[in-house]
């Protein structure tokens, strides 16, 4: 893969007003350690500027231009700090936006980051993570691998679940699973992280497999259904040079076999892919369901189909 240029973080109010986010740390690292340009962008909108109540006096000092030249101000501050302390080169831009979601897209689509990373929230007495209208509007709409990034711990174990479904239709068209897996193995190559192919298999209840084939063997039909998943599997994986003790299959629903497995390796990171087809509810993700996305303490990067091409030669003792 080629080196990955430019890297956008998604900071917030929090981060300006120095309460460091998981999204900067992220950022901070993968630019490290893949010599990539960072760029800091923050997109806000305060309603209140735009309300009477304020006080005519207040509003005359605080407009969107003011809230403006300060967030600059502060992400040239970080900025600097960081290209010093980091020795990185690092850009920033802030922009007012009615819709953050809409700021956001604008400046991926003025600069086409090869990577965004988001800071969302998960609290773990609820084991939940809170995602907000910006956060789904990005999942659905981002063109460009999009990270969220949950824990405050800096991928201590540095696992990478990449998540893929050679029977799905709608990804094997479109190349969904090898845009999963080369942007895995690229993290995982540069960050010197252990890569993990996850794949889960749903067979169909007994029950229902009894009505649709009266007599026929259950334990033929998963044993079928079992060879031809590693049948598609392989031939995906057949150009990446991945080592067999990388490669996970599970049986059981999709969604919880996954969140059992992020936990039994620890992940720091786990890559799914997103396809939406046409409308924002026609949205599938992968082979999971949305309490995955909820439910997954770690970071999660959303891929889509065919993102700006990066090719690397990678080594295969890294994975194997």
């Amino acid at each position: 893969m080629a080196k990955r240029q430019r890297v956008l973080v998604v900071l917030s109010q929090n981060e300006l007003d120095s309460q460091p986010e998981p999204a900067l740390d992220r950022g901070v690292f993968i630019a490290r350690e893949t010599n990539a340009m960072l760029e800091l962008f923050v997109s806000e909108y305060h309603p209140s500027f735009y309300t009477p109540l304020i006080g005519k006096t207040l509003h005359n000092e605080w407009k969107p231009e003011t809230y403006i030249r300060f967030a600059l101000s502060r992400l040239q501050e970080i900025s600097e700090t960081l290209a010093n302390r980091e020795q990185l080169r690092v850009s920033s831009d802030a922009a007012w936006n009615r819709h953050q979601y809409d700021g956001i897209m604008q400046k991926v689509s003025s600069i086409k980051p090869d990577l965004m990373i988001k800071t969302i929230r998960h609290d773990s007495r609820l084991n939940r993570t809170l995602f907000n209208y910006t956060d789904w509007h990005l999942i659905r709409t981002c063109p460009c691998p999009l990270m969220l990034a949950k824990s405050e711990d800096t991928w201590a174990t540095r696992a990478i679940v990449a998540c893929v479904d050679p029977s799905h239709i709608h990804g094997r068209e479109e190349g969904l699973d090898n845009s999963i897996i080369e942007i895995a193995q690229w993290l995982a190559y540069r960050l010197r992280g252990e890569l993990h192919i996850f794949h889960a298999i749903e067979f169909m209840p007994e029950p229902i497999f009894r009505l649709w084939q009266p007599g026929a063997s259950y334990d033929n039909y998963k044993q079928d259904s079992r060879e031809e998943h590693e049948t598609l599997l392989n031939e995906l994986l057949r150009p990446y040079g991945i080592g067999s003790r990388r490669i996970h299959i599970a049986e059981g629903r999709p969604a919880e076999s996954l969140l059992s497995f992020a936990k039994e390796v620890n992940a720091s990171l786990v890559v799914m892919g997103a396809v939406s087809k046409g409308t924002l509810e026609n949205l599938f993700i992968g082979n999971t369901a949305e309490k995955v996305l909820d439910a997954l303490s770690c970071d999660i990067l959303i891929v889509k189909p065919n993102p700006i091409e990066v090719r690397e030669t990678v080594v295969e003792p890294v994975f194997g």
